[in-house]
């Protein structure tokens, strides 16, 4: 039957079983579409905000792309420049708006902002210098400076950063905001703990407008006169050491500054665009000047906003208490337990859960309470057998008793406030979060099941801030080095590593790039015995279709990304673009998910072999790779289908079965009934007739399955149909199926000359005539059967052939 005519038959056969499984495939012109059983989620009216007890939020602002928002109390707010380390606004109103897709279920708008009335502000320069006397106004933070993380720990939100030191030491400083009541107003307090330096420090934290009033211009006392208000500032520490501290803590200096102020904006097609100015002239600058010091120090500083009248009186003698000694502990040390954790246990939904799945994989659903939204991003098991969960929302719960029934497990609280993370790995018993502007590793270091310790290991890659800008991973590599993937989609060119993999040293956080053209990375992992790293990639502009990726060091993956590329690269204009090891079909894959590894026998026959998830069509894939001439390259099949939601993340729990985190909503479609989801499945014991390997020959390929075969059927070379087609690389989003002319939606049939049968009946070798390198090579066997009888599980499978073996 390997007639063009027969071949194109089968096809449109096959084509309708691939939408049986797929569920949603797109309608052929002339077909009417069948309706969206499940239809998208609907929109909120308007921003999300977090409750007043949130300890902090990383979010995108337009001044700061790298915010950290801290609530001191339910209508004081400050956020702070974790680049230029710098507390650039203070409000007073209601919480943070928070936009972007995961909040307002749109693309639309995804820089955060308020409603209420500035405090004050501060200019995008780096705040901190060292030496007698502030430095110059830059917005280029000094090589060596860093941005350590928070820590909550005593229910106070505090602040870590370093600063080089001549001689390549640093100095390390924690800095907690609080507001204190002080008669009928609220002042703001920002506490500095100094680590010892032997250099004087300078810290901008003030530009105010406005005159000096009474003539003073340092001490620990300034104030302000403005057009409507009187600012009072004040600073207040304990035992200097040295005859500076005679001339006060505050500096006022009016000096002629010159540096270019940026920030970002939506554009009206939902980039992110970047609006820049010339800041020049006089600027009035309050800075607190820290002489050299021994130990430890502890200063405080005040600002507030009162009545033009009010009386001059120092702001900081009505504190409760005065300044307390440092605490410059290492944070990271695990302590007893400190405070008690807040932070909710929730049972399960108890509404029945229909289990679905075939008779070789049984899909269980655990009952998710409502009220925790577990849209899932990132996934991994603690080594006390416990599930950790990360969301989209920026929440970190824990599945207690997952490996249990899924009606009993509960779900703690760990974490939140993250920056819409896309993935969680636990390593070496530690756990590692990817929010969209740094990697994370975070803590319980009290022991009271709550998280208190949020260090940043790296931020060192340009944030847009943009919907798009995602950030993937992290994934550690045979060398133990981790890699964090970059979105390329939406990318501006200076912002560095949009659509690039980028390897951190965890030590230093500095990013090294290691490969470019990635789009949107969204599936990520290590395969085989050299823990070779993968990524799968969505289809898009000059993405032809959804992929998988061995990403190696100096290839381009195909998407135009950001610098250290070259500006032709990024204008599209580079064409070695690297293969990949598999294309998925449209039909079948719309929007390639998580990776995951079979390791061991406890999920059927196909160990050792990778499984792909897909969101759009809510499914697993198998996928079985070899290595041809040195480069990765195999076969895909669909597996198991019906999850809950959009599949995004899997991993295999201690028991062996196949954990599946979902989501979908109003930006995220899925053929999926629910918003969250997470499922678990489970092999049967009982074997499906299917294609375990395909592997390329010289000639074509060996066949391997999971039961003996009929030999009539198997070795007879009419019961195959194979064709070729490729990908156009364009800039074009997506591309048709390209046969060998070069004709759209087409493929090329290829001739089977033979079908042997091994003597043992697992295996079968086909001899195909026509066949060329550099095509995704479909194979279909409508007609084989095993030795009893049975069709094969799925009979098509797609090969995508990089090269034929030598």
């Amino acid at each position: 039957m390997n007639t063009e005519r027969g071949f194109c038959a089968r096809l449109a056969l096959g084509a309708l079983a691939a939408f049986a499984l797929a569920v949603d495939a797109p309608a052929q012109t002339g077909q009417k579409k069948e309706p969206n059983p499940f239809p998208k989620p609907v929109k909120p009216a308007g921003p999300r905000h977090d409750p007043p007890d949130m300890p902090f939020r990383y979010a995108p602002m337009g001044a700061a792309t790298r915010s950290v928002i801290i609530p001191l109390s339910t209508n004081i707010h400050v956020a702070f420049d974790t680049e230029l380390l710098r507390t650039h606004v203070a409000w007073k109103g209601e919480t943070l708006n928070l936009w972007s897709a995961v909040y307002h279920g749109a693309k639309d708008r995804f820089y955060c902002d308020f409603n209420g009335t500035v405090l004050w502000t501060n200019p995008p320069v780096f705040a901190w210098s060292v030496g007698d006397k502030p430095g110059t106004a830059t917005a280029t933070p000094p090589s060596g400076a860093r941005y350590l993380g928070i820590s909550t720990k005593g229910g106070a939100t505090t602040l870590m950063y370093e600063l080089p030191l001549p001689g390549g030491t640093t100095v390390r400083i924690h800095e907690t905001p609080r507001v204190e009541r002080v008669w009928t107003n609220d002042v703001v307090v920002r506490r500095f703990e100094i680590g010892p330096s032997g250099e004087a420090l300078s810290v901008h934290v003030l530009s105010p407008s406005g005159s000096i009033r009474g003539g003073v211009a340092i001490g620990d006392h300034i104030e302000m006169v403005g057009e409507n208000a009187l600012l009072i500032a004040d600073a207040n520490a304990g035992r200097l050491q040295g005859p500076e501290d005679q001339t006060g803590l505050l500096h006022y200096v009016a000096s002629n500054v010159s540096f270019e102020s940026r920030w970002w904006i939506e554009s009206a097609k939902s980039d992110s665009a970047s609006r820049t100015s010339s800041v020049g002239g006089l600027q009035q600058r309050v800075y607190i000047r820290i002489p050299p010091h021994r130990e430890p120090l502890a200063v405080e500083f005040s600002v507030s906003l009162w009545p033009r009248d009010h009386g001059s009186t120092p702001v900081v003698g009505y504190f409760p208490s005065r300044v307390a000694s440092p605490d410059l502990a290492d944070r990271s040390k695990l302590t007893e337990v400190q405070s008690r954790s807040h932070a909710p246990v929730v049972s399960g939904d108890k509404t029945f859960q229909l289990p679905g799945g075939d008779e070789f994989y049984r899909i269980e659903r655990f009952p998710l309470p409502k009220e925790i939204e577990l849209l899932v991003t990132g996934m991994d098991f603690l080594p006390s057998g416990d599930l950790a969960v990360c969301t989209w929302l920026g929440d970190v719960w824990i599945v207690q008793g997952a490996t249990g029934a899924p009606a009993a497990a509960t779900y703690r609280r760990f974490a939140r406030g993250l920056c819409e993370p896309n993935g969680l790995r636990v390593i070496g018993g530690r756990m590692y979060v990817v929010q969209k502007q740094e990697l994370t590793r975070i803590t319980d270091t009290d022991g009271n099941g709550e998280a208190d310790l949020f260090e940043c290991i790296s931020q060192d890659w340009g944030f847009t801030g943009n919907y798009h800008d995602f950030s993937f991973g992290p994934v550690v590599d045979k060398a133990g080095i981790f890699h964090v993937l970059r979105t390329g989609n939406r990318g501006v060119f200076e912002m560095p590593y949009q659509g690039w993999d980028i390897a951190i040293n965890p030590a230093t956080g500095k990013a090294t790039p290691v490969c470019s053209g990635l789009r949107s990375p969204d599936g990520f992992g290590t395969y085989g015995p050299d823990k070779d790293v993968f990524m799968t990639d969505n289809q898009g502009n000059w993405i032809g279709a959804n992929k998988l990726n061995h990403l190696q060091a100096g290839r381009f993956y195909g998407f135009p990304s950001t610098t250290p590329s070259s500006r032709d690269e990024f204008d599209g204009k580079r064409r070695d673009v690297a293969p990949p090891a598999v294309w998925f079909p449209y039909k079948l894959v719309k929007s390639a998910s998580g990776i995951e590894t079979i390791s061991a026998d406890k999920f059927g026959p196909f160990t050792g072999q990778m499984l792909v998830g897909d969101f759009q069509n809510a499914i697993v894939t198998r996928v079985f790779l070899e290595k041809v001439n040195g480069e990765w390259q195999g076969a895909v099949w669909p597996m198991v289908k019906g999850f809950g939601s959009g599949t995004h993340r899997l991993a295999f729990g201690p028991d062996g079965k196949l954990y599946v985190g979902g989501l979908k909503n109003a930006a995220w479609a899925a053929i999926a009934p629910k918003e969250t989801s997470l499922d678990r499945v489970s092999w049967t014991g009982k074997v499906p007739f299917e294609v375990k390997e395909a592997r390329a020959t010289r000639t074509g390929f060996e066949l391997t399955f999971t039961q003996p075969v009929d030999a009539a059927t198997a070795g007879n070379p009419e019961g195959y149909d194979v064709a070729q087609y490729t990908y156009l690389y364009h800039q074009t989003y997506g591309s048709p199926e390209m046969d060998h002319d070069g004709k759209k939606d087409s493929a090329t049939p290829i001739t089977v000359k033979k079908a042997v049968v091994s003597a043992d009946k697992l295996k079968v070798t086909l001899t195909l005539e026509g066949w060329r390198a550099g095509y995704v090579t479909m194979v279909r066997g409508l007609d084989v059967t095993s030795a009893e009888g049975k069709k094969l599980w799925h009979d098509t499978f797609y090969y995508t052939l990089n090269q034929i073996r030598q």
